[in-house]
């Protein structure tokens, strides 16, 4: 296989949470997969939506959609522009919440941000109002909508995820928080061009068809309300859903986890080696995407 390229250090940083699989689905689909719809209508947090650890990840039993060709080197990516929004540098986890994983690379360099509208990433979990956050707190604390933001790629969690220190298991995506604490009103996008390969019960997995065919997974969504169903080819920008805080019946935070996985094999920045559909840190990419959206650049759909 051809190796991705790295490219050189940045100066860009987001900020997201976290996530743990306790979804106890009310409906099975064909194959056996879980089809759950939740939260039908729009409005804001109630006593009835307190968080949990912040959301779910990709459990070790479901499988990952093929790559649809073999991979090949993505071009070189634009020159970074200065970042205008304030960040924690990639990998700067506060002690005891993880060990963080600090990969400067731009794994997918001409990214669409993955919401319509401006948001606010950092930690589900250890903010106001998560399970391991400041007592007496609510998620729509302010300080959740406030900058800098922070990296959380490799927080704290239960999860395999090979390139996390301290055993190999720690938080596989970004969470990020919409505009403002209201679930079911800013828009998902995607963030390539490729097809919708799998729905579950508080998933949409995105296959991207441009070599090298590189799989994003976005939960949390309004899952009785998604704007595509499986098999759809979209494109990049297009809507996919309202972020929201669908888990499957179990409570979580109003926010987008966002995942990456590899389409090609390579390595990051410290060397370690990378195989299809490892977990990559997508920190650098989203703070890309978004500097991107702040300087006017527009995403299709």
């Amino acid at each position: 296989m051809r190796r991705l390229l790295l490219l050189s250090p940045l100066v860009l940083a987001l900020a997201l949470g976290s996530c743990d699989d306790k979804t106890k689905p009310a409906q099975t689909g064909p194959g056996g997969e879980v089809k759950t719809p939740a939260s039908p209508q729009p409005g804001p947090p109630t006593p009835d939506d307190p968080p949990s650890d912040g959301g779910a990840e990709q459990p070790s039993s479901e499988p990952i959609p093929p790559a649809p060709g073999p991979p090949a080197q993505p071009p070189s990516p634009p020159a970074p522009s200065p970042a205008t929004f304030a960040h924690e540098p990639a990998g700067a986890i506060p002690a005891g919440q993880g060990s963080g994983y600090l990969d400067r690379t731009v794994w997918s360099p001409a990214m669409c941000w993955p919401l319509q509208d401006d948001a606010f990433a950092n930690s589900q979990v250890y903010g106001h109002g998560g399970g391991k956050g400041p007592a007496g707190t609510g998620q729509c604390d302010q300080a959740n909508y406030s900058l800098p933001w922070r990296d959380t790629f490799c927080e704290a969690r239960s999860r395999d995820n090979p390139l996390c220190a301290g055993g190999g298991t720690g938080h596989q995506g970004q969470d990020i928080r919409p505009a403002a604490c209201k679930k079911n009103q800013y828009w998902a996008v995607a963030a390539e061009t490729g097809v919708i390969t799998d729905i579950g019960s508080y998933t949409v997995t995105l296959t991207a068809s441009a070599a090298p065919h590189r799989v994003y997974r976005y939960l949390h969504m309004q899952m009785a309300a998604l704007a595509v169903k499986e098999g759809d080819t979209v494109a990049a920008g297009q809507k996919l859903g309202k972020v929201s805080n669908d888990f499957g019946g179990t409570p979580t935070t109003i926010h987008l986890h966002f995942e990456l996985r590899a389409g090609a094999a390579g390595a990051t920045t410290d060397g370690k080696p990378v195989v299809l559909h490892t977990f990559l840190p997508p920190y650098m990419s989203l703070a890309e995407a978004y500097q991107r959206k702040l300087n006017g650049g527009t995403c299709g759909g």
